[in-house]
């Protein structure tokens, strides 16, 4: 059964997401805004989708393994947060948005991320994807064409209300929206299904 997305229930969704960053600050953990922009990837919208989610937890889990030197072990509370949302583009008369408007329709994903302190990556999360852009992204055939990180300093729950804005389009919805990490099953099944393939 699909439940319609009232405002009431969006707006109860924006509002647990952020008390779900706010409780983390407040014990200084520190957010970032991520926005992971793609090359145009084949298939259908479905197919586009899955790459890149699945592009998302492979930086995730990169990310995990330069905070834990064993991340299986560590409990999940103590793991970085990643609030995932796809979105696509306002259109902008900018000849500089051409781009991000024709890969994929636009779709790209925005992520809240929390980072715990005292962990294996000794800079801010931002410092870290700006020196090291091109481990994780650059032109095709590699999915991903930019990883735009930015600090969260002021205004927590406007960036969040605008990480998570997709989920009040038909075109993305709620059922979109994906949270890091998993439960420790879910990424050891993760794990064995990649090993078989």
């Amino acid at each position: 059964m699909v439940i319609e997305l009232t405002p009431k229930i969006v707006q109860d969704l924006t509002f647990g997401y952020t008390l779900m960053v706010q409780e983390r600050v407040d014990c200084g953990w520190e957010p970032t805004l991520l926005t992971f922009q793609f090359n145009h990837l084949n298939g259908s919208p479905a197919t586009v989708d899955i790459e890149m989610r699945k592009t998302v937890e492979k930086v995730f889990s990169q990310i995990l393994t330069r905070c834990f030197k064993k991340p299986k072990n560590v409990p999940i509370h103590k793991m970085p947060l990643w609030i995932c949302t796809p979105d696509y583009p306002v259109f902008k008369y900018d000849k500089d948005n051409f781009r991000d408007i024709v890969n994929n329709d636009g779709r790209h994903i925005h992520v809240i991320a929390v980072m715990p302190p005292d962990t294996g990556i000794t800079q801010t999360l931002d410092d870290h994807f700006t020196n090291e852009q091109q481990r994780y992204s650059g032109y095709a055939p590699r999915p991903l064409w930019c990883l735009d990180s930015q600090p969260i300093t002021h205004d927590l729950s406007f960036v969040v209300d605008y990480g998570t804005k997709g989920i009040k389009t038909p075109r993305v919805g709620a059922d979109a929206m994906f949270v890091l990490p998993r439960t420790h099953s879910e990424m050891e099944a993760h794990r064995a299904d990649k090993a078989e393939r």
